[in-house]
């Protein structure tokens, strides 16, 4: 160590000018992290997920579709449209119409290019009326912001009374991003602002809180550029990386160093006469905490380091953290260092050198009562602690759309949707299906009939729209009767009669070689011959009125009736017909937990559904909001079981290794956990029975497990180190109560940074970031202050002499 001191010491100018040319070149070198997370597509869910592969399945539907995202025009009036409005509307749309491909428009759908749609696309209370918009670029490409920017411009001119608002994927993703950067620069200053105040009343001078906040700005900018750079090589990233890179390294590095930065000021007040040597104090300063400062971090760096090996695509997007936690230690271990040699006493200006005081009586008073009465504050602080952490129920929302500010246009024209199309018209269930046969047929018609007719009797759909279902119930020209009405009737009743044979056959032939179920074949027999007599009366009634159809006018019928069954096809099927979707608007709201429960049921389900029909190696799966999220939730808790464990075996590595113990990185887990509970459980009650949201949001749990636990446990080796070097000379009781003494100032700075760090989150907009951050600034204070202070040095006392190799 004195040697890497001393020679850091010979080149402390050539150290901080290689820092400084780092964070230049990775400002203006490489590639910008912002800009790569605007343009970059956000996919979380694993491609193995049914989701994931129902939406593939999709797009053999429309193989020749070039959009890649949407916008949803949505023109209302409170008291209903007027004929003035829809005229206007109207107008609009032709010449949207007439300069697609000056406004970067792929398609548009409409009333007035597909009129069978008509009833779809307006509201049963007349006050809304909705036009699909396609779009060729991604949600967050410049070229997407640019077309809805200039359809924002046609659309101000509405009537007076009258709005046209834009909503969808595409604006809905844009407002997204644009809330996410200004709460992420919101953040950032609140962050420097509040890092620089808590430094300024610890140091009491002007000149030593530059000290770390240089290391961490040069650390972040070398950080980020470099995470930006690693993107091309298949690093995950979300908004949630820079927002936990700023929090993490302004917070865990600005610990380390203070934690340097105070053991620096007091090796130079522990000198005796004579002229101070900045180079020996230093040199005794990096022996004592440059090894705590390693450990510290390895907690934090292995913990985000292991969320690489989550499923879910958003945890694993902070584990570009650890590149971050890395860098930092580089520069607290060299940059910091020079920096305290260049600056010298100089960087503790005005304050005055005086002797060393050990004494601080809250940590004095603190120690005395967990040294003296252990086991007694250990059983009152559990006793009252532990009934906070009953309040944790677990309850979680997924509604994204709370986290956009509800002034925006897209989340504006969003409710207005779902207050008059109800919210399954706006997130609907779509569940792609396969067959070995075609389902363009008469019979494949029929056996999509037979699912839609099942599945709309599940108590829980409101609707379900196929191809023979295209308005949510079977319209003329799709039922037998429309069918009936096409030029090759004679050919479809001669195919179902041989149809019809064929399945007799065969059920016939199962029903004599299965004794066990004769009876109930038979059974099944019986009730199909009814079922062959009355599709058979049915279809000679149906033949005999096509009949009289024919004779009356058979070119209207061709063209009127069977041109929107072609577009139902189309819409509903692949071209080869292998492949189709069902569209199913359930009662609950898409989000709720009713929702998502039906999930399973519905893949299984139309799977059961389709084996009773002719269709051969049927397969389904299941997409939409609301499959994704149920998937996500599934996914996501997995991921919390398996990486947190990952992160506790990690974390009780670092502390085996420091320690030299069993028991006491053990005392320190479970006081973490604890801790963690009781977290969750007051954030819950805020957020939940007092602010009344519906639960919180879906990954604050996880986010919250890890900052609490990885960095919460920095406070815990900041103790124990210092434990341990101190009881080398003196027993174990005074050893903690110097400890807690000489950290105990450290932690409660250290943790009121780190919390305020993340505490700056509350202001940003996002209300996941805003959980996460007052639920950091929770478990970070309550960890450094009663676990610091009573429960973990009780715990020690207690139970630390056991299993240690000292």
């Amino acid at each position: 160590m004195e040697k890497w001191i001393r020679t850091i010491a010979k080149l402390r100018w050539v150290v901080l000018a290689a820092w400084l040319a780092a964070a230049l070149l990775s400002l203006f070198a490489l590639p910008n992290l912002q800009t790569i997370l605007k343009h970059s597509e956000q996919r979380f869910l694993p491609d193995s997920a049914d989701s994931v592969q129902a939406t593939q399945l999709l797009q053999n539907i429309d193989p020749g579709n070039r959009s890649l995202s949407g916008a949803v025009l949505v023109f209302s009036r409170d008291e209903g449209l007027r004929e003035s409005d829809n005229d206007w509307l109207n107008a609009t749309l032709h010449e949207i119409d007439n300069r697609k491909a000056e406004l970067g428009i792929t398609s548009v759908v409409s009333s007035l290019t597909q009129p069978e749609l008509a009833e779809r696309l307006l509201s049963q209370d007349g006050t809304t009326r909705l036009v699909l918009v396609n779009l060729p670029a991604a949600d967050f490409e410049d070229v997407t912001q640019a077309t809805l920017g200039r359809l924002k411009n046609m659309l101000a001119s509405a009537p007076e009374g009258a709005n046209a608002l834009l909503t969808g994927s595409a604006p809905l993703s844009q407002d997204f991003q644009k809330s996410a950067e200004n709460g992420l620069r919101r953040t950032e200053m609140l962050t420097i602002g509040l890092v620089l105040a808590i430094l300024l009343m610890l140091f009491r001078s002007p000149v030593a809180p530059l000290l770390p906040l240089v290391t961490i700005g040069i650390s972040f900018a070398v950080s980020e550029g470099l995470l930006g750079a690693l993107t091309q090589w298949g690093i995950p990233i979300s908004h949630f990386t820079e927002s936990f890179l700023i929090a993490v390294l302004f917070g865990a590095g600005t610990d380390y160093c203070i934690l340097l930065i105070q053991r620096y000021r007091e090796e130079l007040q522990s000198e005796s006469g004579g002229k101070i040597n900045r180079v020996d104090a230093l040199v005794r300063t990096m022996t004592s905490v440059g090894g705590t400062i390693l450990y510290a971090a390895s907690t934090v760096f292995a913990a985000f380091l292991l969320l690489g090996a989550a499923e879910f695509g958003l945890y694993r997007s902070a584990v570009g953290v650890s590149l971050g936690v890395l860098i930092t230690v580089a520069a607290a271990w060299t940059l910091t260092p020079s920096l305290l040699l260049i600056f010298g006493k100089a960087a503790f200006w005005p304050a005055r050198r005086k002797p060393a005081a050990r004494s601080k009586p809250l940590w004095d008073k603190l120690a005395a009562i967990s040294m003296k009465k252990a086991a007694l504050v250990l059983i009152v602080s559990v006793v009252c602690l532990a009934p906070l952490a009953l309040l944790f129920q677990g309850k979680r929302t997924f509604d994204d759309l709370s986290e956009i500010d509800p002034k925006l246009e897209s989340v504006i024209g969003f409710r207005q949707v779902e207050k008059a199309f109800s919210a399954g018209e706006v997130f609907p269930v779509t569940i792609a299906v396969t067959a070995k046969q075609s389902m363009r047929t008469t019979s494949g018609l029929a056996a999509l009939e037979q699912v839609s007719a099942e599945l709309a009797a599940l108590p829980y759909v409101r609707e379900v729209r196929s191809a023979v279902r295209p308005l949510g119930r079977k319209p003329e020209q799709l039922t037998v009767s429309g069918q009936l009405k096409g030029p090759n009737v004679g050919e479809l009743i001669r195919a179902l009669e041989g149809e019809q044979q064929i399945l007799m056959a065969a059920l016939r032939e199962i029903a004599i070689h299965s004794t066990p179920l004769s009876q109930g074949m038979l059974g099944i027999l019986s009730s199909a011959r009814q079922l062959q007599e009355g599709f058979s009366q049915l279809l000679q009634s149906q033949f005999d009125s096509w009949k009289r159809l024919e004779i009356a006018n058979p070119a209207q019928q061709e063209g009127s009736k069977l041109s929107a069954g072609e577009q139902a096809l189309n819409y509903y099927i692949a071209p080869d017909g292998r492949t189709a979707k069902f569209e199913l608007l359930l009662k609950p709201h898409p989000y709720s937990d009713e929702a998502m429960d039906a999930i399973p049921e519905l893949a299984s389900f139309v799977l059961n559904s389709m084996d009773r029909t002719w269709l051969e190696q049927p397969q389904a799966f299941v997409t939409g909001v609301t499959a994704k999220y149920k998937e996500l939730s599934g996914i996501s808790w997995r991921d919390f079981a398996r990486t947190g464990c990952l992160v506790l075996a990690g974390i009780a590595a670092v502390l085996a290794l420091l320690l030299r113990s069993f028991v006491k990185p053990l005392c320190l887990l479970l006081s973490l956990g604890l801790n963690y509970l009781i977290t969750m459980g007051v954030l819950e009650f805020i957020f939940v029975r007092v602010l009344g949201y519906a639960g919180l949001s879906w990954t604050v749990s996880f986010f919250v497990f890890i900052i609490t636990v990885a960095l919460g446990v920095d406070y815990g080796i900041f103790l124990m180190a210092r434990f341990k070097e101190e009881a080398q000379r003196s027993p174990r009781a005074e050893a903690m109560a110097v400890a807690l003494s000489t950290t105990g100032g450290i932690i409660r700075s250290a943790a009121a940074i780190m919390a305020g760090t993340f505490g700056a989150l509350a202001f940003s907009g996002l209300d996941t970031l805003v959980q996460i951050g007052v639920g950091a600034l929770i478990g970070l204070l309550l960890y450094a202050t009663l676990f610091m202070g009573l429960i973990v040095p009780s715990m020690i006392h207690l139970f630390g002499r056991s299993g240690s190799k000292r």
